[in-house]
């Protein structure tokens, strides 16, 4: 296991507090057996950092300069090379998803972003994306209606591997056959 990140199949996971709501129900999914694809958390401490520089930025520069705040936030070189572990531990392309504590709440559903077709060299940038998001104008409406301050808005970013689909496109439409009428 990389250092720093949480395995869903480990201790941590489903606590909603360190690796957000997705990740903890996707955690808890995986312990009852049920289909969930594995990942890695990084928890919500580590971003700490970023939501602080992003916060403080709001106050005098809007969310034009919080989001910048947060991307110009340097993980530690330990964080960045366990991301790119983990990123080749899961095949080498993955999507990095937010995972916030807030999210249990219904309100917060879509708030934050994910990342997708993240390779090994992109992981830390794609982590402070999801982070940056959290102070674009609807994350930071949502948290003004239920009353969370912007310094509260921490995250974990939980990256799984990224399926490609065989086939694309629409599932068009069919008609049964209709044995009798009214």
């Amino acid at each position: 296991m990389p250092p720093g990140l949480l395995s869903l199949d480990g201790p941590g996971a489903t606590e909603p507090a360190v690796a957000g709501a997705k990740a903890a129900s996707l955690a808890s999914a995986r312990r009852l057996g049920l289909p969930a694809l594995p990942g890695l958390v990084l928890p919500v401490d580590a971003s700490r950092a970023a939501v602080l520089a992003a916060s403080t930025t709001l106050a005098t520069g809007g969310t034009g300069a919080a989001r910048p705040a947060a991307l110009r936030t340097r993980l530690p070189r330990r964080t960045d090379s366990a991301l790119r572990a983990a990123v080749t531990a899961l095949g080498g392309r993955v999507i990095v998803r937010s995972s916030s504590p807030l999210e249990a709440d219904h309100r917060w559903s879509g708030a934050f972003c994910s990342v997708c077709e993240v390779g090994p060299g992109d992981a830390g940038t794609a982590v402070r994306a999801c982070w940056a998001s959290a102070f674009a104008p609807d994350p930071l409406g949502r948290a003004e209606a239920c009353g969370v301050r912007a310094d509260e808005l921490a995250l974990a970013v939980l990256i799984q591997p990224e399926l490609t689909p065989k086939r694309v496109g629409s599932p068009g439409s069919w008609t049964a056959p209709c044995a009798s009428r009214p």
